[in-house]
């Protein structure tokens, strides 16, 4: 700001810029300290494949006739399972993550922006949250396909590529419409309307708020699943 000049025997002051976060420019975010949380989720979606799959592959093996289809209870108890362990194993990633990335950096000079005790708490349970959503979609889309490996794939193309995408500046809409909309769980800075900041994943914000962009995922996992007890109670015999 400028003090010095005067209009007759007032001052003026005058200025320019935001009063609120610096995004880029303001150091590190808290978020970033997660970015390799796509990657984890990898192993996350495979894993849940897997456990759905592996019971299907054990009733192939020595009969040559396909597995019984799993009841509905069982399916479900199975996406019970693999959300819990799912989500337990995402916090204490990010439980320990998150504050023990951004006490090195603070440790080591690097300049991180600040972030309250509750946002910080938001980012830590929201990505279990969003780790144990992922794997549920996961489960439910194995359970969905004659060959559950294959489902691998899709739940790929829904939850991981499109936030890797979107983190290179292409297609930042997709966090909008489908599953990966749940990182934006993972925002670390504050949105003020009065402040006039690049809305993009480089500055730190997603399409959507942080709860509603985790329950689009949430909501996709229970579609999933949904379908596949459905469709599964209609192939048990009676």
């Amino acid at each position: 700001m400028d003090a010095g000049e005067r209009d007759g025997d007032k001052p003026l002051v005058t200025g320019v810029g935001d009063i609120g976060p610096a995004t880029v420019e303001g150091g590190v975010r808290a978020d970033l300290v997660l970015i390799g949380g796509a990657v984890g989720l990898i192993l996350v979606l495979v894993v849940a494949v897997m456990f759905f799959t592996a019971e299907h592959r054990r009733g192939l093996i020595g009969t040559g006739l396909p597995a019984e289809p799993h009841p509905a209870w069982l399916l479900a108890a199975k996406a019970m399972t693999v959300g819990a362990v799912a989500f337990v194993t995402g916090l204490v990633t990010s439980a320990v993550v998150v504050p023990v990335g951004l006490a090195m950096l603070r440790a080591n000079q690097n300049l991180v922006q600040p972030i309250t005790l509750g946002a910080e708490l938001r980012v830590i349970v929201g990505y279990a949250a969003l780790t144990a959503a992922a794997a549920v979609l996961a489960l439910g889309l194995a359970a969905l396909v004659k060959w559950g490996i294959v489902a691998i794939g899709p739940a790929l193309a829904l939850v991981v590529v499109p936030y890797l995408l979107a983190t290179a500046g292409l297609a930042p809409w997709l966090l909008m419409i489908i599953p990966a909309a749940g990182f934006a769980i993972t925002q670390s800075v504050p949105t003020f309307a009065h402040v006039d900041v690049d809305q993009s994943l480089l500055g730190g914000y997603y399409p959507l708020p942080p709860w509603a962009g985790l329950t689009v995922t949430c909501g996709y996992a229970a579609l999933a699943l949904g379908a596949a007890i459905a469709v599964h109670r209609r192939k048990v015999p009676r």
